[in-house]
């Protein structure tokens, strides 16, 4: 009886492991001072296991700081030298640089598709953003939002803005593109509170 659970513990562990390793995608430096590779694909979820050279860092910056081959941070993920689990679950696409070597060309994209391929919904009922469909700005309002993190997601999973809010902000949106966006609210850990859709026209 003892050997038959044994067994059984086993054969879990290896299919634990088994599943763990086919669901995992991984990103490391190369001596060459590049990313390998330098653009992944992932569903929201999954780990991504890093291995970042001690010289090195994979820092998240956002899409023109990146375009310049930029250091300064958007405030998202950043690691240093050593082996690191990354999870994102919001779809969009993450850039990234390594700090000390972003003006080599040292810089990589994470493009981060639905697992669903459905659009998640606010899981926070107090939002509330007005006017929508919007034009030349719109205000959201949020009990207990003060310290949180706004960040705009355009149809192909880019970031098009971000600030920090208040509890009563206004957001220009003047100079984005007619079109449909989400609005995505995170806490100061990172963590997904609410979503909701965003149509600006013109």
């Amino acid at each position: 009886m003892n050997n038959r659970n044994s067994m059984r513990t086993f054969s879990a562990l290896v299919l634990s492991a088994f599943t763990f390793a086919a669901y995992t995608q991984s990103i490391s430096t190369t001596g060459s001072f590049t990313f390998n590779p330098s653009l992944l694909t992932v569903q929201a979820g999954t780990p991504i296991s890093l291995s970042i050279g001690g010289a090195h860092t994979m820092t998240e910056v956002s899409e023109s700081t990146w375009n310049m081959n930029g250091t300064t941070s958007n405030g998202g993920f950043n690691y240093d030298g050593g082996n690191h689990i990354l999870t994102l679950d919001i779809p969009g696409t993450y850039y990234y640089v390594c700090v000390p070597h972003a003006g080599m060309g040292m810089k990589g994209r994470i493009i981060v598709e639905s697992s669903t391929g459905v659009e998640e919904t606010n899981d926070n009922g107090d939002i509330m953003i007005f006017p929508n469909p919007a034009n030349d700005g719109m205000t959201i309002s949020m009990p207990g939002s003060n310290g949180m993190r706004l960040r705009l997601i355009d149809m192909q999973g880019r970031e098009v803005h971000q600030q920090l809010l208040t509890g009563n902000d206004r957001v220009a949106t003047g100079q984005l593109a007619k079109g449909h966006y989400t609005v995505v609210i995170q806490d100061a850990d990172g963590s997904q509170v609410a979503r909701r859709p965003l149509t600006i026209t013109r």
